[in-house]
């Protein structure tokens, strides 16, 4: 395995700007799966990585127990981005390395205790930072007929261009919050951009293939509010 070919693959499967940026996306994501190994498989899986990658897996401490959620936002955080980016990017890495090396991603989903790898299994949809993969390309909502949409949705703001809400609540309460807006998103084949600052998590949605508002986004903004209902009232979203 080479390590030049395998930052190129990531870089290109999820569109990096360069190789650095795909080296650094690369190590936040071994480094957290290194978290949620034993310190014996860290170094064994170390030993099947270019060496110049090895480091990432150098983490501290016994194995931490994380579910799915938990694993996304901890990516997310490394590489300061969204969730949704932490999944796509992590999607191609174990692409990757499947094609590498087969015996090495078999290995891991073996050393893992629980099934993290699933989640970073291909769900059919490309690794872009965002855009709907709805094939039939919904139409571009006009500035008035976002704000006759708006009207229904008080909690939200914005014009063609995005919609936006801002939630506040308790950080033990992110967790189940994102993961049910990431879900809800997959479901309509749509993407939502995730922000979070302190006790506050920003909504984000638009078209980014047209970098406009359409119907699709309306409707993911409704089930957001649905899910934000659930959650904020210390339920979890199904």
């Amino acid at each position: 395995m080479k390590y030049q070919d395998l930052i190129e693959s990531v870089r290109d499967r999820v569109q990096l700007d360069d190789s650095e940026h795909a080296r650094q996306a690369v190590e936040a994501v071994l480094a957290t799966l290194g978290h949620c190994m034993t310190p014996d498989a860290r170094t064994q899986l170390a030993e099947h990585l270019p060496g110049l990658l090895e480091p990432a897996m150098e983490v501290p401490g016994d194995t931490e127990i994380r579910d799915s959620e938990a694993l996304l936002i901890e990516i997310a955080y490394r590489i300061d981005s969204t969730p949704e980016r932490a999944r796509y990017i992590g999607e191609a890495l174990l692409e990757t390395l499947r094609e590498m090396d087969p015996d090495l991603v078999d290995e891991l989903r073996g050393e893992l205790h629980t099934d993290l790898l699933e989640t970073l299994e291909p769900e059919g949809e490309p690794p872009e930072w965002a855009g709907s993969v709805d094939p039939s390309a919904p139409v571009e909502l006009s500035d008035d007929e976002v704000e006759q949409a708006l009207q229904r949705l008080p909690e939200w703001d914005g014009d063609h261009n995005a919609i936006q809400r801002t939630v506040v609540l308790p950080r033990d309460r992110h967790i189940p919050l994102i993961h049910g807006v990431q879900t809800e998103a997959r479901k309509t084949d749509n993407h939502v951009r995730i922000d979070q600052d302190g006790d506050s998590v920003t909504f984000t949605l638009n078209t980014a293939s047209k970098g406009v508002v359409t119907e699709s986004d309306i409707d993911l903004a409704e089930r957001i509010n649905n899910v934000v209902a659930e959650v904020g009232s210390s339920g979890k979203p199904g």
